[in-house]
């Protein structure tokens, strides 16, 4: 079955979600970047909130993330029970990089996922060489939120070759990258191991405020669609 991941910006959306059946919580701050940190204060909240779920942080918008303030925020992540942190993968010239904080990340209790972007003009051997980071899962997202999905901008062959070799290395997979009602099936058939969303849980089809009739029908509609899959598999 593929798992749902749903992006929150606070406390208050937290209790939005808290009852809904999302796999896994995603925490971040939606107005700064991609991967945008909501702050500790911010996510203890939360954590003392919803801590019965699984849930992950985006650690920040930095070019790598080798540097104090990214391995301050694993620490505290890892010391309030957080098991997910999200590390954006913002440019191929760094990867020695990511070697070197992924080498740290090892001593804590916590898995890392790192993050490429669909419209940064990824190429086929930048799915090799992440692969070959010692993250405990990838995923493809978009820097910019605009009209164009991850399943826009990559081909079928590239989303299929980038799973495929994720579990070749023992690695999770995710999609996320403006995944919405219209395009979900679709993105499903690719059979990663979570998908993302915000903007489809959102009013009006912003990423402002969520909305809880949103949440409900998609994860109705995932629900729908796992077991149609499951049924043709068997």
């Amino acid at each position: 079955m593929i798992k749902t991941l749903g992006s929150i910006k606070n406390i208050d959306e937290a209790e939005a979600l808290s009852n809904l059946s999302f796999d896994i919580v995603d925490i971040k701050n939606v107005d700064d970047g991609a991967l945008g940190y909501v702050g500790d204060k911010q996510i203890e909240l939360i954590s003392n909130k919803i801590g019965h779920k699984n849930l992950s942080v985006t650690a920040g918008n930095h070019i790598h993330p080798d540097i104090t303030e990214v391995e301050k925020r694993l620490s505290f992540l890892c010391s309030i029970g957080i098991r997910f942190m999200k590390i954006g993968i913002f440019s191929m010239d760094y990867l020695d990089k990511h070697m070197v904080f992924l080498k740290k990340a090892s001593t804590y209790n916590i898995q890392t996922v790192g993050v490429i972007f669909a419209d940064k003009n990824l190429c086929i051997d930048d799915i090799y060489n992440v692969c070959k980071l010692d993250y405990d899962g990838l995923m493809i997202d978009t820097v910019t939120k605009s009209k164009n999905s991850t399943l826009d901008i990559l081909s079928a062959d590239f989303i299929t070759n980038f799973i495929q070799e994720c579990h070749k290395e023992n690695k999770f997979s995710g999609i996320s990258g403006s995944i919405n009602q219209d395009n979900i099936e679709y993105a499903m058939q690719f059979k990663s191991d979570f998908i993302g969303f915000r903007g489809a849980l959102c009013n009006a089809s912003q990423r402002k405020y969520i909305d809880i009739k949103k949440c409900n029908s998609l994860l109705k509609k995932v629900r729908d669609i796992n077991q149609k899959m499951y049924q043709e598999a068997v």
